[in-house]
Formats: C-alpha cells, sequence, structure tokens
C-alpha cells in the first residue's frame, strides 16, 4: 500500500497517509485477525477432550489443539482451510494487485533513471514477500497438501523457521 501511494501519487502521499488514515489500516487489520482466530478458538473449546491434552506443536494452534478431541473435527479442518487460505492468500493477492498497478504506473515514467528509482523503492519490499510467502507456501503444500513431510516435529520447526525468519532480516534488508 505504501508503495503504491508513493509511485503513483507522490505529491498527495503526505495527504494521502494520514495519522488518521493508518491508525484506521491499522485497526482493520487487527480487528480481521482478531476475528480470524476467534472463530477456531471458540470451536476449538466447544469440543470433548478425553485423549492427551498435550499439544504437540511450538504454539498453540487450532490444528494441534482440535486434533487432540475424541469426536467429528471435520467442520475444524475447513475452518482451519478456510482460515489459512484467508490469512496468507488475502495479504497476497493484495501484494500482488498493488504492484500490478505500480508497474503500470513505473512504465509510464518517461525517465529511465526515475524508472530505476522507483523499481529500487519496491524491490526491498519484494524480496521480503518472497522470502516470507514462498517457505511457507512451500512448508503448507508438502505438509498439509502433498504430504511430503510426515516428522510433525521437523514440519513445525521448519514452518517456525520460516515465519521468523523474514522479520530477522528486516532490519539488514532495508
Amino acid at each position: 500500500y505504501d508503495r503504491l501511494i508513493a509511485i503513483c501519487w507522490p505529491l498527495r502521499y503526505s495527504t494521502i497517509n494520514t495519522n488518521l488514515r493508518m491508525l484506521l489500516i491499522i485497526a482493520g487489520i487487527w480487528s480481521l485477525v482478531v476475528l480470524l482466530e476467534i472463530f477456531p478458538v471458540t470451536f476449538a473449546a466447544r469440543l470433548p477432550y478425553c485423549n492427551s491434552r498435550e499439544v504437540q506443536s511450538c504454539c498453540c494452534e487450532h490444528s494441534p489443539v482440535y486434533k487432540l478431541a475424541c469426536t467429528d473435527t471435520s467442520f475444524n479442518r475447513q475452518l482451519r482451510t478456510a482460515k489459512t487460505l484467508t490469512a496468507l492468500l488475502g495479504p497476497l493477492t493484495f501484494i500482488i494487485f498493488t504492484y500490478a498497478i505500480v508497474v503500470v504506473a513505473v512504465t509510464r515514467i518517461a525517465s529511465i533513471s526515475q524508472r530505476w528509482k522507483a523499481f529500487h523503492t519496491c524491490l526491498t519490499h519484494l524480496l521480503l514477500v518472497l522470502l516470507y510467502y514462498m517457505p511457507v507456501h512451500a512448508g503448507i503444500c508438502t505438509r498439509g497438501i502433498l504430504r511430503l513431510i510426515q516428522n510433525f516435529d521437523l514440519y513445525t520447526a521448519v514452518l517456525t523457521v520460516s515465519v521468523t525468519t523474514p522479520p530477522m532480516l528486516n532490519p539488514i534488508i532495508y
């Protein structure tokens, strides 16, 4: 969003990205994240648990919790899939859409040096997006869809590293 405003409307950047607008965007994103987590927690809390209550995960995620239930959890599996697709594909779709608009705007810039400056502005962000989404999507595909990783501890380790590495690289890349 920031790159889109900076490249497509550079002279209006400070009037578009006001503190109030940023606060509203942040509040909206946090509200969406809270809503995405409330439903799985509510449905997992209603399940009967009769076996071990030890969650096999380094974080208290929805999937390892509902798998401990001793009843049909098909709805929880569907909810997990919908939540995962929303949380991963929603932002990725927004990023791709905004960068498509940015690419069109950059191609209209006459000067090659200005094109390069606009491209350089976006390059660091795109690198971080790729560093985040590629391992996470690869991890979800290999474990969830293709079932290539059978060892849950290995899957948890790979997913944890792929989720924590990009934020650690953020200061280095920028």
